[in-house]
């Protein structure tokens, strides 16, 4: 192959129908033919690829079959490997592209000094406008209702796309997204621990790209023009939300943090508020003092169990003494040695492997259903949980401030919960919360 300026790696299994159609668009782009490559890794030695190649007539294309297959990752980086372009576009193999598609990744990288990556627009499309792509004639803007955007942002304005491009690698889809080639070469790739299930292994590697730009999410663009279109395919989405599942706890002992806490089945808009908003509580805990230990611990301290694991969810770690062997959820401290910077609705401990975990006024900074996740996490990881409450402290929305929210709480717990209340003086407020048995 001729040196490209721009690779499209394109991984397929078992949908030679869609590929079809996909190369039969990049047949026709307004990005001149010479300037771009297009490498398809067929993943395993796959039937109904014969003659894949007379698709694309006139296209700089490379077929090239993995001995076995190695799953999306795996396919994605046999391409990068094969790539000679400078700018790799992550391209599915049922994405047809509008013709305008590779001259905007082309533009977005040659105008731009330093590595970005651009993130483009996938439509949702049904039979009407299949029918019109299997004629290559285009899809009319007014064909595209609401539920045809891009899945991604469906429903968001402007204003709140900019919101969730402050965490870019929870939308970072390695459908229609390009980054320069030594970027990926320098944060290793795709991970294939995720081996051939399916979900999240492109935010993963999106997410150490962002991590390699020093976190800057303004390096990170999403252009609405930059357009391609899902095509139908068969889908067992009971299967794919399986390996999604799966897949968590390899995302969780990558990056164990709060940029990955609250990666679920939520929409992707609803995981990048929680986390931007966590970010804030945690600088205005760090900040304000909020979840300080020292002042607590005389009292806390003749609560902590003398043998047995605790959790300790504060600030301040390091001026008090934390039992031996102690967890700690200290956003002061810098991450690492038994310190995670997370909220607590991931807890890294087995069932019944700690003895106590105490949150320090951090849990009146919880939003309500994340509080009820963290009570069941802490209760399935701890035989108890304490929330301490201080009269002084600083946390969002006045939280917990009154007699009348507090007995609110104790009342909406009592059906789950065992819970009981010490009031220790000098504003120090303790709730023991224990599972009930059966």
């Amino acid at each position: 192959m001729e040196t490209a300026v721009l690779s499209v790696v394109i991984p397929t299994y078992n949908d030679a129908h869609c590929l079809e159609l996909t190369l039969r668009s990049l047949t026709g782009q307004t990005l001149p033919a010479e300037l771009f490559e297009i490498i398809v890794v067929k993943d395993g030695r796959l039937s109904g690829y014969e003659g894949i190649e007379r698709h694309g007539p006139g296209l700089n294309l490379r077929v090239e079959t993995l001995p076995q297959r190695r799953g999306r990752s795996g396919a994605r980086n046999a391409g990068i490997a094969l790539a000679s372009g400078a700018t790799v576009l992550f391209l599915d193999s049922d994405c047809y592209a509008d013709p305008q598609l590779l001259a905007r990744h082309h533009a977005f990288h040659t105008e731009r000094t330093g590595p970005y990556v651009l993130l483009g627009n996938r439509h949702e499309i049904d039979w009407p406008h299949l029918a019109l792509l299997l004629r290559d004639e285009p899809i009319p803007p007014d064909l595209l209702a609401t539920r045809h955007q891009d899945i991604k942002f469906a429903g968001l304005d402007a204003a709140e796309i900019a919101g969730c491009m402050q965490t870019p690698w929870l939308f970072a889809h390695s459908n229609n997204a390009s980054v320069p080639r030594n970027l990926l070469t320098a944060v290793g790739g795709f991970n294939e621990e995720f081996g051939k299930r399916w979900g999240w292994e492109d935010l993963e590697l999106f997410y150490r790209v962002y991590q390699h730009l020093d976190r800057r999410a303004e390096a990170f663009e999403y252009d609405l023009g930059a357009v391609s279109y899902h095509l139908p395919q068969h889908r067992d989405q009971v299967s794919y939300y399986q390996e999604m599942f799966e897949n968590r706890p390899v995302l969780r002992r990558l990056h164990n943090n709060i940029d990955w806490e609250f990666q679920s089945m939520l929409p992707a808009p609803e995981v990048s508020a929680k986390v931007r908003y966590y970010r804030a509580v945690i600088e205005q805990c760090v900040k304000a003092g909020t979840g300080r230990l020292a002042p607590v611990w005389p009292w806390l301290a003749r609560k902590l169990p003398p043998t047995g694991q605790v959790l300790l969810i504060g600030t301040g770690t390091g001026e008090v003494p934390v039992p031996e062997g102690a967890l700690t959820f200290d956003y002061q401290a810098p991450p690492g040695s038994g310190n995670y910077h997370l909220i607590g609705v991931n807890i890294p401990a087995g069932g019944g492997a700690l003895n106590r975990v105490v949150s320090v006024d951090v849990w009146r900074c919880l939003q309500w259903h994340d509080l009820c996740d963290f009570l069941h996490e802490a209760t399935r990881a701890a035989v108890q949980v304490l929330l301490v409450h201080t009269a002084g402290a600083e946390v969002p929305h006045d939280a917990m401030r009154t007699p009348a929210e507090i007995d609110y709480l104790l009342r909406a717990l009592a059906p789950a919960f065992h819970v009981t209340v010490e009031h220790a003086g000098s504003g120090i407020t303790g709730i023991t919360v224990r599972q009930r048995a059966g």
